[in-house]
């Protein structure tokens, strides 16, 4: 009896659950997130109903690998569209969509500028840091979704 339980114990600590993501998502390098690059431009509210239709959201940053993570679909000085938007008159003023906290910040002072009051939207762009913009502009999509533990072993 004894070593039918060891057995059984020894096979379930092998068995690891690692994370993992639905097929035609990436799991960003360092993060515990999935990211799944969209074909087309679109505005803002195209692109957070496109996200919302594979059930994920317009990326919320929360630390250096979630950002190098989003920037890596930045090539060619293409725009990719963060899932924020202004929340007050201020510079800074910004919530993430997903109701998450802004604990970590890439904003370049250089383009945070709320051009003509209107650009209540913001990207990651130059320098892999974020810039405010019209929502109205027609940006790269990628969707954000958490990972998933799938065993292995």
């Amino acid at each position: 009896m004894f070593e039918k339980f060891f057995l059984l114990f020894a096979f379930v600590c092998t068995v690891s659950a690692e994370l993992g993501c639905p097929d035609g998502w990436t799991l960003g390098k360092g993060t515990d997130k999935c990211y799944k690059l969209l074909a087309g431009l679109m505005d803002y509210d195209k692109s957070e109903a496109a996200c919302k239709a594979f059930s994920a959201e317009l990326p919320s940053i929360h630390s250096d690998a979630e950002n190098a993570a989003v920037y890596a679909y930045t090539a060619n000085g293409a725009h990719v569209r963060l899932g924020a938007k202004r929340s007050g008159p201020g510079k800074y003023d910004f919530k993430w969509n997903d109701g998450s906290p802004m604990d970590y910040k890439r904003f370049n002072d250089q383009y945070m500028d709320n051009t003509a009051g209107k650009e209540d939207c913001f990207d990651l762009w130059l320098e892999d840091r974020w810039n405010d913009i019209h929502c109205t502009a027609q940006e790269i999509v990628v969707c954000q979704k958490p990972g998933s533990h799938v065993s292995s072993g």
